[in-house]
């Protein structure tokens, strides 16, 4: 068993200007993350158990950094808000809008706030997304999808299913958004996160990759698919799950 450090750079939207200027970058304005087992309290009736705390420590909830109301107009396929400005609301919200967001039988909104970008010095280590139980609550619940950080240098944004579209989204500052975790192949491991300034290096690749992506018009052939989801010694970390 060995403990990996995952580092990573939080800021919003897709522009360098973001990506460096963000004030989401500032301690105190964005929020770090922190692992459910450290939020919770220590007289929780399932704090002793091994199984839950075991997890706990590997899962770490990630926070609004302010507060958006959303409405959505399912009619005319439109999203407003009261309290963000156009710019930002074109920073946040602009991805939601290149595809077929919005039907009569499901909304989907891509949110680019908080942006993550996440690294490690470790291989073969998984990045899992997933909802948190009480956006629901908020009224949207997130997309989950985990890949292989390792072999693709991405960007960690969100998606999410509004809930009830008659309905606002209504998003506190300091609200989760959604769970991470971090898996390797022994799932003893544990993981410790650290906010980090990326190199240049590291960034060149996070272009080169996203550039690969917008390349192939989100649709990417299924051999640079293979190569992203591979892990290059060893099995994913669930092959069980399709282990025949």
């Amino acid at each position: 068993m060995k403990t990996h450090l995952i580092e990573y750079h939080q800021y919003h939207g897709g522009t360098p200007d973001t990506f460096y200027g963000s004030p989401f970058t500032l301690d105190g304005i964005g929020y770090d993350l922190e692992s459910e087992f450290k939020l919770t309290s220590k007289d929780s009736i399932y704090s002793r158990c091994p199984a839950w705390k075991h997890r706990a420590n590997r899962v770490f909830n990630v926070f609004a950094p302010k507060d958006i109301t959303l409405f959505v107009d399912v009619e005319k396929k439109s999203l407003r808000t009261p309290n963000v400005s156009q710019n930002d609301f074109n920073s946040y919200f602009g991805g939601a809008f290149l595809f077929d967001w919005c039907t009569p039988e499901k909304v989907t909104i891509q949110s680019s706030v908080p942006r993550f970008v996440f690294w490690s010095k470790s291989k073969n280590i998984w990045i899992e997304q997933r909802p948190h139980p009480l956006t629901a609550l908020n009224n949207f619940v997130c997309v989950a999808g985990w890949y292989n950080m390792t072999n693709w240098t991405r960007p960690v944004s969100f998606g999410f299913d509004v809930v009830d579209p008659s309905k606002p989204i209504v998003i506190r500052r300091g609200d989760p958004l959604y769970q991470l975790s971090f898996h390797s192949t022994n799932q003893n491991d544990g993981f410790k996160v650290e906010k980090s300034e990326p190199s240049d290096d590291m960034i060149k690749k996070l272009n080169r990759t996203q550039n690969t992506i917008d390349t192939f018009n989100q649709n990417l052939p299924q051999d640079i698919k293979n190569n992203l989801f591979k892990n290059k010694e060893s099995k994913c970390p669930f092959h069980f799950l399709w282990k025949k």
